[in-house]
């Protein structure tokens, strides 16, 4: 198969039919592009690792392709980042940002990833005034696509300020933005966003009928990791609404998918989730369980908001134990964590 057809099931979403047919790809096609489409096709599919892997190699084969080069570049940027890897996202949107300033391309691509290396790292406010003068040239370029992710990305970052109404009408504008481009999974990911802020600033229904769209969207894609962001995000809020038995369910869907990927930072909110329901069944040695793994997962993968709800679920079981001295000294190490990163955790009421 030629490289351009595989190209074009990329631009598709036909991850698996792309990975597929690279393996039929004969030995004249170009190695570094080959190495660089089996990542794309691996990141498409959320195996983030294995497509680093993969960047790691394009960019050693791509020799003097300097474009190529930043296209893995990139590539290895928005990977890294979706695995909580600061040092990598920051490391690869440097390079990336110094490439394309020489060649003259992609330049705004290179910004967005820095912009939101910096959000990951908790830079929030520098994040936020980069990405918003980038909604402004997406604008006047009218490049829909640019606008519904650079929304997306404020939509989050609004949401950890706390931010709500803010960060609600940008998760809107990227949701539009996206059927507007006619692109479903930016539609998708952008009602993952609205469900979530939605959920907590106390909305509990229209966050569902956001999770429930935003699933007819990746039900038949190969987008697996959507998939199991669909479950945790679901069970979020059915674990509020009190269907705790079916939002266990959803958990554990969600944790076998997320460890299919060996993403172990959203594998962290699953466990974290898992404990609260326990945690209210009464089941307080599974709940202490449950947060111990969690804490585990976060640790070192740039979440701060899981390691704060982590400490915080601790500091209230060791409180139901009758472990109060201990409680007060996990409660204080929280509070100290969430003042140091600029959170608002400690006050998320339908959290």
């Amino acid at each position: 198969m030629k490289i351009e057809k595989i190209e074009e099931l990329l631009d598709n979403g036909e991850f698996a039919k792309a990975l597929k047919a690279l393996k039929g790809v004969g030995p004249g096609a170009e190695k570094g592009r080959r190495l660089f489409l089996k990542g794309e096709a691996l990141r498409g599919l959320g195996l983030f690792g294995e497509a680093l892997n993969e960047y790691a190699a394009a960019r050693k084969a791509a020799a003097r392709d300097e474009e190529l080069l930043l296209e893995a570049l990139l590539s290895g940027a928005r990977c890294f980042r979706a695995l909580g890897n600061e040092k990598g996202a920051f490391d690869s949107a440097r390079k990336a940002l110094g490439l394309s300033k020489k060649l003259g391309v992609s330049e705004e691509d290179a910004r967005l990833e820095w912009a939101l290396a910096l959000r990951l790292a908790g830079r929030l406010s520098e994040a936020a005034k980069l990405l918003e003068g980038l909604y402004k040239v997406y604008g006047r370029e009218k490049d829909l696509s640019g606008q519904a992710f650079v929304l997306w990305a404020l939509g989050g970052l609004y949401r950890l300020q706390g931010r709500y109404e803010d960060g609600i009408a940008a998760f809107d504008g990227s949701l539009k933005a996206a059927e507007k481009d006619g692109d479903e999974a930016a539609a998708g990911y952008a009602l993952f966003g609205l469900g979530g802020i939605l959920r907590v600033a106390g909305f509990m229904g229209r966050a569902l009928e956001c999770y429930a769209r935003a699933r007819k969207f990746f039900a038949k894609t190969d987008d697996t990791f959507a998939k199991a962001y669909a479950e945790c995000g679901t069970s979020n809020v059915l674990r509020q609404l009190g269907r705790l038995d079916e939002a266990y369910a959803g958990y554990e869907r969600a944790h076998k998918l997320y460890s299919s990927l060996s993403d172990w930072a959203d594998l962290g909110f699953v466990e974290w989730g898992m404990g609260e329901i326990r945690r209210k069944d009464g089941d307080f040695s599974s709940a202490l369980k449950n947060y111990r793994r969690a804490a585990k997962l976060f640790k070192g993968r740039s979440e701060p908001r899981g390691e704060a709800l982590t400490l915080l679920s601790l500091a209230n079981l060791y409180y139901l134990m009758g472990h109060t001295a201990r409680a007060e000294e996990q409660h204080s190490a929280a509070m100290k964590h969430i003042r140091r990163h600029g959170l608002h955790t400690h006050l998320e009421t339908f959290t």
